[in-house]
């Protein structure tokens, strides 16, 4: 019988703040889902941010072998153009030669047509998170001719007596922030219109439907609204404005609320599919991207995801629930969201077991996810005169490996050790130099022919 596959990614989740994992948080019916399936308690991240990590996913492949991430010079706008360009195996494309229906559906810009994400689907939607049409979108790119942000778009019309342009402008805003408002943005980004669309389609059997929820992504409080997240992230990072722990908590308590949000959603989901008979017999797999820095303490405290490999921001959920709510053996070991491929094609050929599991897996950054000079000369960011130094200082080149109980970081510009953990607590290096020197053996069979100092 051929099995129905469900991949629900919720975008930004880390493990640790859920129940399931210990965590403040309880999702009832992704917990649902997990009493008839597997929880995978060490998934890792191949990367640190939504284009790298999902074309891993679906390429089966690290960010370092399927080449579409980050570079110092590009940061993101190098991005689009690699996944545009990108010609390298993708599950669906199998899938779609098997007879699949491929289903998407996005919340998440970097997974949309424009990319050319949507290859290999029989149909592929994108809903804005913010609930915007397509007109609003539109408005939303086109003030930006007139200033960089609202403000400075508003004192250009006003000043060059562009009234009819900024009547537009203002009705349109308005309304954009009233409709959010109503539908409870920013603790839901549309995962209700999802589920709503999938409620009313009706399904060709085998299909493949893969899901993004944007609704951990930040913003997650009220004080991130109407303002440019690379400017609240950098701000802080380089302390020019720092955020406080009253923000901080705000963020953790909005993060918590929008989880439950999409919980509720993967609820109604689970529902219908119960309904219609097909939930036991498919393959549901509910991950993360990758998580979410929260100024923990570390070196260089952070908010946000991309630019370090932290625990926070790599260490994600991991729940699948096989044909036939089939209870596998579980390997000892870590998972990777690199062989979500594997599962998912030994699925389909019948084959339940844990190929999820290695005894060592990697995650790799290749600097700044964004390009800062440009932020910097933009007035984004506030300016920096040696922002050449603060890259190198703040975002080098960084691989982690884990493999028993041990978590090392590299920075690969110069070979130090920039973190060594045992079971997630600090280790200290000189306590352990056969491991040490086991796991810098790893990265540097990993980094292949990449210039990367170990």
């Amino acid at each position: 019988m051929d099995v129905n596959v469900f991949l629900i990614v919720i975008d930004t989740l880390r493990r640790d703040v859920m129940s399931l994992y210990g965590g403040d948080t309880d999702t009832p019916f992704i917990n649902e889902i997990a009493r008839d399936g597997v929880l995978f308690e060490n998934a890792v991240s191949s990367g640190n941010w939504t284009p790298t990590s999902h074309m891993s996913i679906f390429s089966g492949l690290y960010p370092g072998e399927h080449g579409v991430h980050e570079n110092y010079d590009e940061g993101d706008e190098v991005i689009f153009k690699k996944m545009l360009e990108y010609d390298g195996h993708w599950f669906v494309k199998d899938l779609y030669k098997r007879g699949y229906s491929n289903i998407g559906y996005s919340t998440n810009p970097w997974l949309s047509p424009s990319s050319m994400f949507d290859l290999y689907y029989s149909s592929f939607t994108f809903f804005s998170s913010e609930y915007l049409t397509e007109r609003e979108m539109e408005a939303v790119r086109d003030y930006k001719k007139y200033g960089k942000n609202r403000i400075d778009a508003t004192e250009y019309l006003l000043l060059h007596g562009k009234f009819k342009e900024f009547s537009h402008y203002y009705h349109t805003f308005r309304w954009m922030l009233k409709k959010k408002r109503e539908y409870g943005y920013p603790f839901y980004k549309a995962s209700d219109i999802i589920i709503d669309n999938i409620l009313n389609s009706s399904f060709n059997e085998p299909f493949f439907t893969f899901i993004n929820f944007m609704e951990v992504h930040e913003p997650s409080s009220s004080w991130e609204l109407d303002t440019d997240d690379r400017k609240i992230k950098y701000n802080d990072l380089f302390g020019f404005d720092v955020i406080d722990d009253r923000k901080i908590k705000d963020v953790k308590e909005g993060y918590r609320k929008s989880l439950k949000n999409v919980d509720y959603e993967i609820g109604r989901l689970v529902n219908f599919l119960k309904k219609k008979k097909m939930y036991d017999s498919s393959l549901i797999i509910i991950t993360s991207d990758h998580g979410q820095a929260m100024k923990e303490q570390r070196k260089i405290p952070f908010y946000g995801h991309g630019n370090f490999l932290y625990d926070e921001i790599i260490e994600i959920p991991l729940i699948v629930k096989y044909p036939g709510n089939v209870k596998i053996k579980r390997k000892s070991g870590y998972q990777s969201l690199v062989n979500i491929k594997k599962l998912i094609e030994n699925a389909v050929d019948g084959n339940n077991e844990d190929v999820l599991t290695e005894e060592t897996v990697f995650s790799e950054m290749f600097g700044p996810i964004h390009n800062l000079k440009r932020l910097s000369d933009e007035g984004i960011i506030k300016k920096m005169d040696n922002i050449y130094e603060k890259i190198i200082e703040y975002f080098p080149k960084r691989k982690a490996v884990y493999s028993k109980g041990f978590k090392l970081v590299i920075n690969g510009e110069n070979g130090e050790v920039e973190e060594f953990t045992f079971h997630g607590k600090k280790a200290n290096v000189s306590e352990h130099p056969n491991v040490i020197k086991n796991l810098r053996d790893e990265i540097s069979i990993f980094r292949g022919n990449e210039k990367f100092v170990v």
